[in-house]
């Protein structure tokens, strides 16, 4: 199954695949007996977009990096197991499996939910990083419409190929990437573009995307007691900053920091700034 990774992959040598219960994982595992950094990417992302931090981390730090269900190398899951709970529900239990208690916990866009929410779970309070956090519904008829149109998406057995197909070219990768505000190298967004080649990566995003729901999530999102520092770009034409800053003033443990000139995918674009946000709490 390794095969199914391409040689140039960033951390390749570190990949590894394991099923626990319904998810067939892919994650990377760099250095042992050293307390573990926990990465945990966004929709439509997968562990290449932490190479950058990674370099950073590794020497100091263990890293565990993972794709989400259905993103990457991940195996897609049954339709409606996508969720936040069943996600965060599952990286419990792959951190079970591999004997791993996090020191940190570190998530981007959407997985900053599953971040705070593994991390609440803790005893002892695991310190977690929300990059660009992802922490708000749709609102109006766009929060009606966008998850039933994800979900026909999901479901249909063509949309994932076509779009996969509109992949080949990759400038229109380009322009997305572009479309976040941030600007990413031409390895960087190599990545990207296979990504979006693999008409698994797309239907496992489409399937995420349909199976999200954050109201929950967000009604108790302030009884929170883990510390938490939302970092955010304030280039960042996915997810508004004002998002993170307003959950910062509303949690009291929270904290809000902010980095001009960069956009959604600020940890790939200078993980120099990011590292120290993280290592000062280890």
């Amino acid at each position: 199954m390794n095969d199914s990774i391409p040689n140039w992959w960033p951390n390749k040598s570190a990949s590894r695949f394991l099923p626990v219960l319904e998810y067939k994982w892919h994650f990377q595992l760099i250095g042992a007996g050293k307390p573990c950094v926990l990465l945990i990417h966004g929709t439509g992302a997968s562990t290449h977009s932490w190479a950058p931090l990674i370099h950073e981390l590794s020497e100091r730090y263990q890293i565990l990096a993972i794709d989400l269900p259905g993103h990457g190398f991940s195996s897609v899951p049954r339709f409606g197991r996508s969720t936040l709970e069943t996600i965060t529900d599952g990286v419990a239990h792959l951190l079970n499996q591999l004997d791993i208690v996090p020191t940190h916990i570190v998530g981007h866009s959407a997985g900053a939910a599953i971040a705070v929410q593994l991390g609440a779970r803790t005893h002892v309070k695991t310190p977690v990083t929300c990059i660009n956090a992802a922490f708000g519904n749709f609102s109006g008829m766009a929060g009606i419409m966008f998850p039933y149109i994800a979900k026909l998406a999901a479901i249909a057995p063509f949309s994932s190929s076509f779009i996969a197909q509109m992949a080949q070219d990759t400038t229109r990768v380009g322009k997305l990437m572009d479309g976040t505000g941030s600007k990413l190298s031409t390895d960087q967004l190599r990545g990207y573009q296979f990504l979006f080649k693999r008409k698994q990566h797309v239907q496992g995003t489409l399937q995420l995307m349909a199976d999200w729901n954050l109201d929950s999530f967000l009604s108790k999102l302030t009884l929170v007691q883990n510390p938490i520092q939302f970092v955010t770009g304030a280039n960042d034409k996915t997810v508004p900053s004002s998002v993170s800053q307003e959950w910062a003033k509303r949690i009291a443990s929270a904290e809000f920091i902010e980095f001009g000139g960069y956009g959604h995918l600020i940890h790939e674009e200078t993980p120099e700034i990011i590292a120290p946000l993280i290592t000062r709490g280890l």
